[in-house]
């Protein structure tokens, strides 16, 4: 059986948001990212409790290893989005 087809919505962007969409999709289509970041905002705020947790942490901190602490996140984040999710059905 094939499956009833999918609603479509245009969207309108500004030039700056969908480059900086682009250049952060990886290999997925422009689409897909944005259906991604749509669910993640629906979900549980993960980063907001990350930053809770981990404030505690960097507040002693001088800026410079802060900025190191924080690089190091960045790039943590980065590994995780970049692997596959599986999708909820």
């Amino acid at each position: 059986m094939s499956r009833p087809p999918r609603p479509s919505f245009h969207l309108r962007l500004p030039p700056e948001l969908k480059a900086r969409l682009e250049a952060v999709r990886g290999g997925k289509s422009l689409n897909r990212e944005v259906v991604d970041r749509l669910e993640r905002s629906f979900g549980e705020d993960l980063a907001s409790q990350f930053g809770e947790v981990i404030a505690a942490y960097l507040a002693p901190l001088d800026d410079e290893d802060r900025a190191k602490v924080v690089d190091l996140a960045s790039e943590l984040a980065a590994m995780l989005l970049a692997k596959p999710r599986k999708r909820a059905p």
